[in-house]
């Protein structure tokens, strides 16, 4: 009998299974979404203003909802993976997301507006930790880089599919109330992954580490979608988990920490602010002649969109070199 991660990391290398394929996919359509959730309300924002007669500070807390939901969601609902189990939380942040969306359309005033949006956001949070966890524990470790990267390249993605939908609704219903269609179109995309996700294994180095053993391997069995026999092995983690904020900012990890955080901050500035702020920027500087609301808030998304491209073409060049430059000088390189 040999260890799970013998099994996942089988040399030479099987091809992915479907299932595994499957959960991929699946990890990915978190980042997708928030791609699109962010980018979308970037382009419904200039109609959300004239649609509430929102002042600045009001305007600045729609745009700021979803991002602080994220940070909150992300901040402390991510370990709930790791105590209640990988599944459940990444169904259950699919499922608080394609509700509050739903809410989000029908939002008929500016307060719930904010409170949708910000749930919204907690459970696209929530799913940065998930969805990471779920690729690492599935996917053999020789491209697993790869693998991660080529999920959150989704969210590039998301961002272009957000412009793109924001373009269609405004070209098929150019009226200020347009907006509610924007988020509406998520609903069903939202459900269908609900429901995909119910149908995935859950994690066997979870069910391992709370000492489940034959759960884990039935469990690997369905994800590797072939004869698996399990060491008796028991990977505890439970004690680690009490110490591991504790850790990161230890003297030993807490150049590692800064190092990885820092980066990452400065990455989504960028892309939050582009995603949110780039339409309506762009639709002061360049039709402030153009007495057409709509018209404007158009141009100004095919612009935000024709930014984005760039983002998705990092992703792609940072896909390709992952496992052959390396994650450090990866990171150093577009900084210098």
């Amino acid at each position: 009998m040999k260890s799970l991660q013998s099994y996942i990391d089988e040399t030479p290398p099987r091809p992915l299974s479907l299932m595994q394929w499957r959960i991929w996919i699946l990890a990915a359509t978190g980042k997708f979404f928030e791609g699109m959730v962010i980018f979308l309300t970037g382009v419904a924002i200039p109609l959300i203003e004239q649609d509430f007669n929102l002042a600045s500070a009001l305007k600045g807390s729609v745009a700021a909802a979803t991002l602080l939901g994220i940070l909150v969601g992300a901040s402390l609902f991510g370990n709930l993976a790791d105590r209640l189990g990988r599944k459940l939380v990444f169904v259950s942040e699919m499922a608080i997301f394609t509700v509050f969306v739903s809410l989000t359309a029908i939002a008929g005033n500016v307060p719930s507006l904010i409170f949708f949006l910000f749930c919204v956001g907690v459970a696209l949070g929530a799913d940065y930790p998930t969805a990471h966890l779920i690729i690492s524990e599935s996917i053999p470790s020789s491209f697993r880089g790869r693998m991660v990267l080529g999920a959150f390249a989704f969210q590039s993605i998301g961002s272009l599919g957000g412009v793109l939908i924001g373009l269609l609704v405004l070209r098929i219903n150019p009226e200020v109330g347009a907006w509610h269609w924007m988020y509406a179109s998520l609903v069903i995309p939202g459900i269908i992954v609900f429901l995909l996700r119910t149908g995935i294994p859950e994690s066997a180095h979870w069910l391992i580490s709370h000492n489940r053993q034959e759960d884990a391997q039935r469990s690997a069995k369905a994800l590797l979608q072939r004869p698996v026999e399990l060491a008796d092995l028991v990977e505890r983690i439970g004690q680690q988990r009490k110490q591991k904020y504790k850790l990161l900012f230890s003297p030993r990890y807490l150049r590692a920490t800064i190092l990885a955080a820092v980066p990452w901050f400065l990455q989504d500035l960028a892309t939050y602010g582009i995603g949110i702020f780039t339409p309506t920027i762009l639709a002061t500087l360049f039709t402030k002649t153009q007495p057409n609301f709509i018209f404007k808030d158009m141009v100004a998304a095919e612009g935000s969109g024709a930014i984005d491209l760039f983002l998705l073409i990092g992703f792609l060049a940072s896909i390709s070199l992952v496992d052959q430059v390396g994650r450090i000088p990866l990171q150093i390189r577009p900084l210098a």
